[in-house]
C-alpha cells in the first residue's frame, strides 16, 4: 500500500497492509491416497478413522425446507459460492467475476430466498494490496467463501488471489446496505491449477480457518489466520477424497467443524456432510448424506420441482447456526455450463437446504 511495485514471488511487507501468511506445506504420503481407493476396489478394510465419503451418515439433520434464491430484480442468483449468518440474515458470494456480496432474506412466506445484491467497493490501494497477493488468472476475484465475525466484520475469500478480503458492510440490515473492502491478507503458496485453491471459509472467536482443496486429491491443507498477530499456521486435517467446498463451526468456541465433502464422477459420487475436530486427522462422523436427503425428497409436494428431480446437487457452501440449531446449504446452479451447453443460465435454479436437528426422544 506505499505505491512501490513488488516482484509477483514476494510477499508484502514494510508498510503494506496487505500481510503475508507463511505456513509449512504438508505432504500426506502417497500410501493415503492408495488406502482411499481401497474401498472403491472392493476391499473392505476396517479402520477407526474411515474417510467421510466411506462412512455411513448418522441422522443429525432433518430436511426442514428448500428455497430458490432470486434475485430482486428477477432470475436465479448465479454461481453462489460460500454461505455465513449475520444480523439475521444469510449471505453469500459468487464464483465469478462478480465484485459483489448477496444477503438473503428469508422472511417471506413463499419457498423463495430474495437474494440483495451488495456491490464492493474496492480502492485502487486494495487491488494495488491484492496484486502482492500473487494471482493465477489475471485480476478476477474468483470468490469462494465468505465468513462474519461476531463484531460485524466479513471476510471474503478469493481462490484466484489466495487473499481474504476483511470488508465492513454499513447498515447490513437496512434498504441499502454499503460494502467496503478495507484490507487484504494474503494466504501463503500458490495455486497450483486454475481451480485446485482456496475453497471455503469460516470464522470463530479463534480466528479465522480456510481450507485448500489440493485439486481433489485427499491432501488438503487447512490454515488457521488469526487477525491479531497477522499470520497463519497450518493445521492437520484428514486425508478426504473429492472435493471440500464449504466448512463452518459447529460451536461457538471453534474447535469443531462442518465440512462438504463432495464428488460427481464416474468412479466416485458422493455428497456428504462430515464433523472434524479441529487440528485431528481423523473425521469424527459423517452426520448427513446429501444423496440420500435428494433421494428422499422425491415424494415431497413442498419442495421445488428442481430439487426432486437432477438439479441443485452441486453443493458450495454450508453455515451452521449454533443458536437456532439449523443448518444452511447453498448450491451452484451451473450458469455458465448451462449458458454454454444449454443456452439458458437458468436452467438450473440455486438453491437453499435448510436443515434442523432431530428432537431427542
Amino acid at each position: 500500500m506505499d505505491g512501490t511495485t513488488r516482484p509477483p514471488h514476494e510477499c508484502p511487507g514494510g508498510s503494506s497492509r496487505a500481510s503475508c501468511f507463511f505456513a509449512p506445506t504438508v505432504w500426506r504420503s502417497v500410501a493415503a491416497r492408495v488406502f482411499s481407493l481401497l474401498p472403491l476396489l472392493g476391499l473392505g478394510v476396517w479402520s477407526a478413522a474411515l474417510a467421510c465419503s466411506e462412512q455411513a451418515c448418522e441422522p443429525h439433520f432433518l430436511l426442514q425446507e428448500v428455497r430458490e434464491v432470486r434475485l430482486a430484480d428477477g432470475g436465479y442468483l448465479r454461481e453462489a459460492s460460500g454461505l455465513t449468518g449475520f444480523a439475521g440474515y444469510l449471505w453469500t458470494v459468487s464464483d465469478k467475476n462478480d465484485a459483489a456480496i448477496y444477503r438473503l432474506d428469508l422472511s417471506s412466506r413463499e419457498r423463495v430466498a430474495a437474494a440483495r445484491e451488495t456491490p464492493l467497493h474496492i480502492s485502487p490501494a486494495i487491488w494495488q494490496a491484492l496484486s502482492a497477493c500473487r494471482s493465477h488468472r489475471g485480476n478476477r476475484l474468483d470468490l469462494e467463501g465468505i465468513a462474519a465475525d461476531a463484531g460485524g466484520l466479513f471476510f471474503l475469500l478469493s481462490e484466484n488471489y489466495r487473499a481474504i478480503l476483511i470488508t465492513e458492510v454499513v447498515d447490513p440490515t437496512g434498504a441499502t446496505p454499503r460494502a467496503t473492502v478495507k484490507d487484504v491478507l494474503c494466504v501463503p503458496d500458490r495455486n497450483r491449477s486454475a481451480n485446485d485453491g482456496l475453497e471455503a471459509l469460516a470464522a470463530s472467536s479463534g480466528g479465522l480457518l480456510t481450507l485448500e482443496e489440493g485439486k481433489g486429491s485427499p491432501t488438503k491443507r487447512l490454515y488457521r489466520c488469526l487477525a491479531s498477530d497477522r499470520r497463519c499456521s497450518s493445521l492437520p486435517f484428514p486425508a478426504l477424497d473429492g472435493r471440500t467446498p464449504g466448512i463452518s463451526f459447529r460451536d461457538p468456541h471453534g474447535t469443531r467443524l462442518l465440512v462438504l465433502n463432495t464428488a460427481f464422477g464416474l468412479i466416485e459420487h458422493f455428497n456428504k456432510v462430515c464433523e472434524v475436530q479441529v487440528g485431528d486427522q481423523a473425521v469424527r462422523a459423517c452426520v448427513l448424506d446429501l444423496d440420500r436427503v435428494k433421494e428422499g425428497a422425491k415424494g415431497r409436494g413442498d419442495v421445488p420441482e428442481s430439487f426432486r428431480q437432477d438439479g441443485g446437487a452441486n453443493y458450495e457452501g454450508i453455515h451452521f447456526d449454533a443458536a437456532t440449531g439449523r443448518l444452511y446449504i447453498i448450491n451452484d446452479n451451473n450458469a455458465v455450463w448451462n449458458r454454454i451447453f444449454h443456452l439458458n443460465a437458468d436452467l438450473e435454479p440455486t438453491l437453499l437446504l435448510i436443515f434442523t436437528q432431530p428432537t431427542p426422544p
